[in-house]
């Protein structure tokens, strides 16, 4: 089975194209996923993207799975579908809809870079814990300085909000930005993903819901972040839709062989 490595600031995604099956027929078990996205005894991903064929009037349907082989919705793993359903076409489009987990998107080449739009299903609220926001997956947002949030171990603060009670059954990404920004403009961020059970180097659906806090918050349409990974941009259309952008490379391909 060949696959493609796709590279999204950072969030890394193992990509398989199932255009061709005329079913929703098949999806790599969670084993498979695991074994996948294991970086010391497989190819090593924070996910896997499979490309589907699209339905009436769109351009191919997007399913993410987490190492774990949960299914989700991924602001970076769109980008990065989106860059990869380009290039098969030899880049002749700039412009998609594809759907989603959580349902239709549009993708759109800005400037040599992928951008796809994220709904917001509700305006951020807070918690006792910090700022839940849904933007496709649901994500809760705790602001610290930046250096504080330099020398955060992250891995011991995010776990037990992560499963913490008031948000179950789904549980939360934790997402960590810094209350202003560097001299560039940009907000440092982190995040820890569920699924993945760590940090990663970035997240655009977390990305995204920082955006809407920082925008509930402090005013602002448009924001930029660094992330471990690499920048992202955010751009509010209204308070109910957002840009994501940021760079997507496509650092090799490769066959899985039958186990």
């Amino acid at each position: 089975m060949e696959f493609v490595k796709l590279d999204a600031a950072g969030n890394d995604f193992i990509a398989l194209d199932l255009r061709g099956q005329n079913e929703e027929v098949w999806t790599p078990t969670p084993a498979q996923a695991a074994q996948w996205c294991d970086r010391k005894h497989g190819i090593g991903a924070d996910g896997i993207l499979l490309l589907r064929p699209g339905k009436v009037g769109t351009d191919f349907h997007l399913t993410f799975l987490n190492p774990d082989g949960s299914e989700a919705f991924c602001g970076n793993g769109a980008r990065a579908a989106f860059t990869w359903w380009r290039s098969l076409s030899d880049n002749a489009f700039n412009d998609a809809h594809f759907t989603a987990l959580d349902g239709l998107h549009e993708g759109h080449w800005i400037k040599g870079e992928p951008c796809v739009d994220l709904l917001l299903m509700e305006t951020p609220r807070d918690t006792a814990h910090g700022a839940f926001v849904h933007s496709g997956t649901e994500h809760l947002v705790l602001g610290m300085m930046a250096q504080e949030l330099a020398d955060l171990d992250l891995q011991s603060l995010a776990p037990p909000l992560r499963h913490h009670a008031d948000f179950a059954p789904q549980g939360v990404n934790v997402n960590v930005v810094a209350t202003s920004p560097d001299a560039d403009g940009f907000y440092a961020i982190r995040t820890f993903e569920k699924g993945v059970e760590g940090e990663t180097l970035s997240c655009g659906s977390g990305t995204v819901a920082a955006a809407a806090v920082l925008r509930w918050s402090v005013g602002g349409e448009a924001f930029k972040f660094q992330a471990p990974g690499g920048k992202l941009g955010v751009v509010f259309e209204d308070e109910k839709r957002a840009w994501l952008s940021g760079p997507v490379e496509m650092p090799f391909s490769g066959t899985i062989l039958p186990s």
